[in-house]
């Protein structure tokens, strides 16, 4: 009975404390209003406005040629294997074939045993001899039967001609002749071929130049065909310098050059040796004929010539294998402009400050070389380009230079 009284108790407190805490929460809400609606507004400040700071540069305005530049590795035009034609042991090296040793056309090199070729001349030397006493008989037998015969015409009172045939010719014993000169011209070819022997026992150089590399030594046995040496050339060496497209373009009369060698193309060759620069006078030869499969670029060739010849100034040789640098003299220009890589922008274009305003404009670029940028159309002397980056950009933007 006590508990059935005690619910409606418990139930009526219930709901008294959840009425409270509702009316706290609407006098807090209410509250809070009332201060956002009373406080008073605070005062509005203007942002300053940020106009980007920038750095700009003159374009440098000059005329005439065009320097392509480039790079590449120098090489022999001439470079072979020295071998040997017949066999043989090797009985003397000169002092020049060793490896970077020098020499002169013509100058034997390696000399092989000529004993059995210095027997193989004399023995045709004494053939030679034995087949001329041959002929010599043989043209003393064709005299002595001409004689015998006019004798016999004589005697009978006619002057008959023997018949033309074969056997009528041994009457003068002409085929007896012929077989004399044939076996003298065999027996000379067989000297002449001893002699040629004989003389290949030296392995002598085709061109003047240097040894590469020296492969074999004396005492050993080489066989005909067998490399002795490998060598190049010193007379002069070519730089294959390869070139985009557009920078061949710039070479004036490069196809003209490829049939008329008449044309010249005036190069510079420079290569660094310890903490100094030296220069050489080039040429350009030809091209290579071919794109690069992989980085489609065309390979100019310089020539150099005399490039051991030594100067005053103390200038080393252009040797093979040293990387050198190459400008070639391109197409000529009444007047282009000459500005930093940094002024440079995107799809070919540039940012020009115009009285504190950025104007994006287009240019017609010749070629970017060694940090550099050649421009033919679309500047002016007097303006200033804008080598600074900008994240964000628009054209007719305002601007403000550090100067």
């Amino acid at each position: 009975m006590n508990s059935n009284s005690d619910a409606p108790k418990i139930m009526n407190k219930t709901i008294i404390s959840i009425l409270t805490i509702l009316g706290i929460l609407v006098i807090g809400v209410a509250g809070f209003g009332a201060l956002i609606t009373l406080s008073p507004e605070p005062p509005r400040v203007e942002r300053p406005k940020v106009v980007p700071l920038v750095s700009t540069t003159s374009p440098e305005v000059q005329s005439g040629s065009i320097s392509i530049m480039g790079n590449g590795t120098v090489r022999a035009t001439r470079e072979i294997n020295l071998v040997a034609e017949i066999s043989g042991r090797v009985v003397r090296i000169s002092p020049s074939a060793v490896s970077g040793g020098f020499f002169q056309q013509g100058t034997p090199l390696f000399t092989l045993d000529q004993s059995d070729y210095r027997n193989a001349v004399s023995i045709a030397e004494a053939e030679v001899t034995q087949r001329k006493y041959e002929l010599l008989l043989a043209q003393e037998e064709v005299t002595v039967a001409r004689d015998e015969w006019n004798r016999l015409q004589a005697r009978r009172g006619s002057s008959e001609i023997p018949d033309s045939t074969d056997l009528g010719v041994l009457v003068f014993k002409e085929p007896q002749l012929r077989l004399a000169e044939s076996l003298l011209k065999s027996a000379e070819a067989r000297l002449e071929d001893a002699r040629t022997r004989l003389n290949r026992t030296q392995v002598r150089a085709p061109f003047s130049g240097r040894i590469r590399t020296k492969l074999v030594d004396i005492g050993q046995y080489v066989a005909p065909g067998q490399a002795v040496a490998s060598a190049y050339n010193t007379d002069q060496v070519e730089i294959p310098v390869p070139l985009q497209s557009s920078e061949t373009a710039l070479i004036g009369n490069l196809w003209q050059r490829e049939t008329n060698r008449q044309i010249s193309i005036p190069a510079t060759v420079r290569a660094t040796f310890g903490d100094r620069t030296y220069e050489w006078d080039g040429f350009v030869d030809r091209t290579e004929g071919t794109l690069d499969a992989n980085t489609r670029t065309l390979n100019v060739v310089v020539k150099v010539n005399q490039p051991y010849k030594t100067t005053e100034n103390g200038r080393p040789p252009l040797l093979v294998g040293m990387f050198s640098e190459v400008e070639i003299q391109g197409s000529s220009y009444d007047t282009y402009y000459v500005i930093p890589r940094e002024a440079l922008k995107e799809n070919e274009t540039v940012w020009v400050f115009n009285d504190g305003i950025l104007e994006v404009r287009n240019v017609d670029i010749i070629q970017e070389s060694e940090g550099k940028v050649y421009i033919e159309n679309g500047l002016n002397p007097d303006e200033r380009l804008i080598t600074s980056t900008l994240d964000v950009f628009t054209d007719g933007m305002e601007i403000r230079t550090v100067d």
